[in-house]
């Protein structure tokens, strides 16, 4: 191990070659042991080896992130992420390798894992209710798979790291991370990016070493580093780690489990121990996919080409998960076979009363597969392939409505064991992933049935997105999964997309009044979208508070709001005449009616200087939506003193 890797590496039964003087690794300098392949194995490192004039794994694979992330800005202009994935959300960390940044480090990252005493306070609730949680009280939200109990009892085990009866150093790393991050207390605060690093290197040495017996373990550290990443808008990162673990999963066939085929015999893992350990495997499948699902929301459709969900569903024999207890209590009927899960699901599943992990998988089955279908809409469509795009958005509208009529509400009855609020917080993700499939399904631009119809079941799946969101009667609601924040921007700006278009109505009815007519006041459903607006900015608000993405999504739904309000609050009762001359200016600009522009316009210019509004932002926001067809033909009692006609709405 320690010989230069552009070396030949020794076997056994062949004798040891010394290596010429300089060319030993640094660790073997720094250990003053033999340059000979061995030693490192048998000394308690966890560093890959390092030499002075080459590069080690963990360097060379952090030069390919630089360079993939070189690459990914020079494609930015085609077909980059969504704008709520915020401008870091292809930057990848640069991590040192040097000895210089280690010896400037603290020494915690010369130790394998922290004291037993840090270990007992990132596994245990710490407090009274209020105080801040440790890791395993939110584990299952952010992607744990695993038996916590088990995981926690093995995790305070007093043996050394590396026994195979403890958890993967990798995946203690990252768990000890996620424990820093939510304990929010110092000192552990401190080395949380220390602990990130740890955790870097910990994955980098067990995805490119030989296999190991803790295959579950390295596939769960990568779901939980890749959801900390998400969090902290490092998408690019993120999406590096979930796709490794789709490669492991697939790699030793997790989506096959209980198949009724047979799989190739040099993929598969040992038989599980017990029943447990079985159901880890399957809910390890459906972590990776809804992960991969949630990444693709989050970068509004724009990757997928390693998601597990993107081949064909008749690949996928895994069966839906159940809730970890279900398992131990034998849930799972011993000879059950599967056969095409998701086919099933798409066609012919009757829905029975299932746990929330199970509705969480399928929800981000159904919202993945309308962000696919959707993105592949276009007027431009030939007529067979727009009736085949009809068949299958009317057949996923109705396998959304029937998932989303069987979810049981964030509040179940009491008695639940829900204690810590966990269950709340997971039947709230459940809820936002359902109604913001729909969202996708009916928006505006993708919708190829009655337009009235789709408007109205986008605002009803906005709202229900705002009031999940915004339940204040969930416990520590603010720790949640990120995608939470791209769900709540969708819902956010929908509502304000319908907000606009009522204004404009009623801005375009009174222009047919004359401009002597006073805006009418907003009506009950306008009144209510603003509300619910305001709303699903306050649930986001809270959110933000733990969430860089979050924050930054928050960020721009308010600019969005600021534009279409032309202030910090919208008003829709505000200088109504000003919005009317803005609405009317937009039509003679796209009419040609330039002198009526002009008018409008200088008007207009007058009244800013006392208001203080922005002439720039009124017309981006009232040119958001097409404009009602106007007529332009002037009326006797329209023509004012200047000779500027009034435009007269049909």
């Amino acid at each position: 191990m320690s010989t230069n890797p552009m070396a030949n590496k020794n076997t056994p039964g062949r004798s040891l070659e010394r290596l010429r003087r300089g060319k030993a690794c640094l660790n073997c300098r720094h250990l003053k042991i033999r340059p000979m392949c061995g030693p490192c194995n048998r000394l308690p490192k966890d560093d890959p080896c390092e030499y002075p004039d080459s590069m080690s794994r963990t360097q060379e694979l952090q030069e390919t992130i630089v360079r993939l992330q070189s690459r990914v800005d020079d494609l930015q202009g085609t077909a980059g992420p969504s704008d709520f994935a915020g401008p870091s959300a292809y930057q990848s960390a640069r991590i040192s390798p040097g000895l210089s940044s280690r010896s400037s480090e603290s020494s915690m990252l010369e130790f394998q894992e922290p004291p037993l005493a840090m270990i007992q306070m990132l596994h245990t609730l710490t407090g009274s209710i209020g105080s801040l949680h440790a890791f395993l009280p939110h584990a299952t939200q952010f992607g744990f798979f695993l038996h916590p109990q088990r995981f926690r009892d093995s995790a305070l085990l007093p043996l050394p790291s590396g026994d195979v009866r403890r958890p993967s150093a990798a995946l203690l790393c990252v768990v000890y991370l996620w424990g820093v991050r939510l304990a929010q207390a110092q000192p552990l605060l401190a080395s949380e990016p220390i602990f990130l690093r740890r955790a870097q290197h910990q994955i980098a040495t067990d995805i490119s070493g030989p296999p190991h017996a803790h295959v579950l373990h390295t596939i769960q550290a990568q779901v939980l580093l890749a959801t900390y990443l998400f969090r902290d808008q490092r998408l690019l990162e993120a999406e590096v780690h979930a796709n490794g673990a789709a490669t492991f999963a697939l790699r030793h066939g997790l989506h096959r489990v209980r198949s009724s085929r047979p799989s190739a015999p040099a993929l598969q893992l040992p038989p599980p121990a017990d029943a447990v350990e079985e159901g880890e495997r399957i809910r390890s499948f459906w972590a990776v996919a809804t992960l991969q699902s949630h990444l693709c929301t989050a970068l509004n459709g724009t990757t997928a080409a390693f998601c597990v969900l993107e081949g064909p569903a008749a690949e996928i024999d895994t069966p839906w998960p159940l809730e970890v207890e279900d398992y131990a209590a034998g849930m799972m009927a011993p000879g059950y076979r599967g056969q095409e899960s998701i086919r099933f699901f798409m066609t012919d599943d009757p829905l029975p009363l299932s746990p929330v992990y199970m509705l969480h998988a399928k929800a981000a089955v159904l919202l993945y597969r309308a962000a696919r279908l959707t993105a592949g809409w276009s007027p431009q469509l030939s007529p067979q392939q727009t009736a085949a795009y009809i068949v299958a958005h009317t057949h996923l509208e109705q396998r959304v409505t029937k998932l989303w009529q069987s979810l049981p509400p964030v509040h179940a009855a009491h008695g639940d064991g829900d204690g810590d609020g966990a269950a709340a917080r997971a039947r709230v993700l459940v809820h936002a992933v359902t109604a913001s499939a729909a969202i996708r399904l009916n928006c505006a631009s993708t919708s190829a049935g009655n337009d009235r119809t789709a408007r109205a079941k986008r605002i009803a799946a906005a709202r229900a997105v705002v009031a999940a969101l915004g339940d204040a009667r969930v416990p520590h609601r603010a720790t949640a999964h990120p995608v939470l924040g791209s769900l709540g921007a969708a819902a956010c700006t929908t509502l304000m997309d319908d907000l606009v278009r009522a204004r404009a109505a009623r801005a375009s009815w009174t222009a047919g009044m004359g401009l002597g007519a006073s805006l009418p006041p907003p009506g009950l459903e306008e009144t209510a979208m603003l509300a619910d607006l305001r709303t699903g900015m306050a649930a986001m608000q809270v959110y933000a508070a733990e969430s860089t993405l979050i924050g930054y999504q928050l960020q721009k739904i308010r600019q969005q709001y600021e534009a279409i309000s032309g202030s910090n609050t919208l008003t829709p009762s505000e200088t109504p005449e000003m919005f009317m001359w803005t609405v009317l200016a937009v039509i003679g600009i796209q009419t040609g009616n330039l002198d009526t522009a002009c008018f409008l316009t200088n008007k207009y210019l007058v009244e800013i200087v006392h208001l203080n509004h922005v002439w720039a932002e009124c017309i981006a926001a009232c040119m958001r939506e097409p404009v009602r067809e106007v007529t332009l033909s002037p009326q006797p009692d329209e023509i004012d003193e200047e000779g500027a006609c009034i435009a007269a709405v049909d």
